[in-house]
């Protein structure tokens, strides 16, 4: 969004940490913030690896979550390139949770849905949603995707259901999930928000292009590695 000065020794730029450059987009972002009551600290930092520096600052503050707007080069198809894609990687063997944002909406969400399994993926995607439903105060619909040919959901994903109703109550509902295919999941999710688990989005077709009827924001998540402590968590915890 701003070029380094020219003076500037480009080998040493990843190391520096001055304050953010004033720039019109970093200014909107922050007042943006401001304006909706959220504790975020707005850091700019030059990079050759901005991958690398995500990941570390994430680990150093012991942060359970991160989270991405997606990357797409203008003549691409692919919302989880660049950044977003060595993000991914790195974070595969960690115990952090990632989302990607891969289009957003301003508009108010009153319902969400979030498709889910027992794998990381579909935990990480189940405690997003929850969390966003009890700080928004929002209806949270869980679409179980099951493993098996019966379509019944095994032990495992019950057992996540369960933890999630009793976390956000009435406003917990859940359904599962007839075809495992792109086109049952948008029938099946009519709301604004949807969260989906970034394996199963990858096996059905996503990440989007274009989400129909616009104005959804749509958030694929991949899990932190196997045996991490569960996502599942109040939101005012990291």
């Amino acid at each position: 969004m701003v070029r380094p000065p020219e003076e500037a020794d480009r080998s040493r730029l990843h190391l520096e940490r001055d304050p953010a450059p004033h720039t019109p987009a970093l200014l909107a972002a922050i007042e943006y913030a401001r304006a909706r009551n959220l504790a975020i600290e707005a850091q700019a930092v030059w990079s050759d690896n901005p991958a690398l520096e995500i990941i570390t600052a994430g680990q150093a503050a012991q942060v359970g979550w991160i989270l991405l707007g997606y990357h797409r080069t203008a003549a691409g198809s692919d919302a989880m390139g660049g950044v977003v894609r060595d993000v991914l990687a790195r974070a595969t063997t960690l115990p952090i949770n990632v989302g990607v944002f891969v289009q957003g909406t301003d508009q108010p969400i009153e319902r969400i849905f979030a498709a889910v399994d027992a794998a990381p993926d579909g935990r990480a995607a189940l405690s997003l949603a929850v969390r966003i439903a009890r700080s928004y105060k929002s209806k949270l619909r869980a679409l179980l995707v099951s493993s098996d040919v019966v379509r019944q959901p095994d032990d495992d994903l019950l057992e996540m259901v369960r933890e999630a109703r009793e976390k956000t109550g009435r406003r917990f509902h859940s359904d599962v999930l007839t075809q495992r295919s792109l086109n049952q999941l948008f029938r099946q999710t009519p709301g604004r928000l949807l969260i989906v688990g970034k394996k199963f989005a990858d096996e059905v077709g996503m990440p989007l292009d274009d989400v129909p009827g616009g104005g959804r924001c749509v958030i694929v998540v991949q899990g932190g590695e196997p045996g991490s402590p569960s996502p599942i968590q109040p939101s005012g915890e990291s």
